[in-house]
């Protein structure tokens, strides 16, 4: 039986007509399925592979209406695609386990943004996909929003291309700061002790550059660390796509900042038009309970609007 296509008014139309993200809702029941909906694990079950060549067109999909109601049906559909389970590592804000293979979102406080990114991009081992399955709609806000990679890409040659090629030529380096102790009311709110599993700061080097590809760690007086990667390029290649990977922020103060590989700053006319680019081409998921967004996480970024509470979204990652 075959997905219906439908249609929610946020989606983009990129390149060649391809819908950003691809809706489907259920089909109606069939002569001898009297008026009982047919689950979304057996439908994916059935067209797992076509849905998988869906997903590298259009680099997101969503599922809607089809009643799934709790984190263990949540993790039922995720297996149904048949992708292998991977463990979250590197993960500097707050995830607990829900289910099998169902973890929290970021429980950074709703009222703060979360800036788009994909999942994982700085662990040397990052998923192919990320689901979400919304459990509960924030009453107000609280969206989730994707971004299509490879236009990011697109966009930035084409307004600043030397910029772009510099970029490539020199690389850039950014840092993430954590915190001296674990906080609550930020994003990044981990400290390196709980990151690394260790208390000593030579043994913490080594796991970082194993695990996370980083530069070094750089260890500060006041108990805190600031995790220093690159010179990178942010340009990277899957398949036929080539997609802007490694996220800028438009701003170098607080948790994160960047500068070129050779430690000059970046151009505020380069972060203006990657601001001005990322708000023009991504999409704001306003959820409904039951929801399930489908990521390929090497295509497209993802992040999350302010919102109010309750909300409750839950996500499971695949390698």
């Amino acid at each position: 039986m075959e997905f219906v296509e439908g249609k929610i008014a946020e989606e983009k139309v990129l390149g060649g007509g391809l819908v950003f993200p691809k809706t489907f809702i259920p089909p109606p029941p069939g002569p001898n399925e009297g008026s009982e909906m047919r689950s979304l694990v057996e439908l994916i079950r059935e067209r797992r592979e076509w849905l998988s060549e869906v997903l590298v067109q259009h680099s997101a999909i969503l599922f809607r209406g089809f009643g799934v109601a709790s984190p263990e049906e949540f993790g039922r559909v995720v297996e149904a695609f048949g992708w292998e389970e991977m463990p979250y590592f590197g993960a500097i804000s707050r995830t607990k386990m829900a289910a099998k293979r169902v973890y929290t979102a970021n429980e950074a406080p709703l009222h703060q943004p979360i800036f788009f990114h994909h999942e994982m991009s700085s662990v040397k081992e990052f998923p192919s996909k990320i689901f979400f399955f919304c459990a509960q709609p924030s009453p107000q806000g609280g969206e989730t929003s994707i971004l299509p990679s490879h236009i990011l890409l697109e966009k930035m040659e084409d307004l600043v291309p030397e910029f772009v090629s510099k970029l490539q030529r020199i690389g850039y380096v950014f840092q993430k700061k954590m915190p001296k102790q674990n906080e609550t009311n930020t994003v990044i709110c981990k400290t390196w002790r709980w990151l690394f599993q260790t208390d000593d700061e030579v043994e913490a080097q080594k796991r970082a550059k194993e695990k996370l590809g980083c530069s070094f760690v750089r260890f500060n007086e006041d108990g805190s660390a600031e995790i220093v990667y690159g010179p990178l390029n942010p340009i990277k290649e899957f398949g036929e796509k080539r997609v802007w990977f490694h996220h800028l922020v438009d701003r170098n103060e607080g948790d994160t900042a960047h500068s070129f590989g050779d430690g000059t700053p970046i151009p505020r006319s380069a972060l203006d038009a990657y601001r001005t680019i990322v708000s023009e081409n991504c999409v704001d998921i306003k959820w409904q309970k039951g929801d399930v967004l489908l990521v390929d996480n090497f295509c497209a970024q993802h992040g999350r609007r302010a919102g109010d509470a309750p909300r409750v979204v839950l996500v499971s990652i695949c390698k």
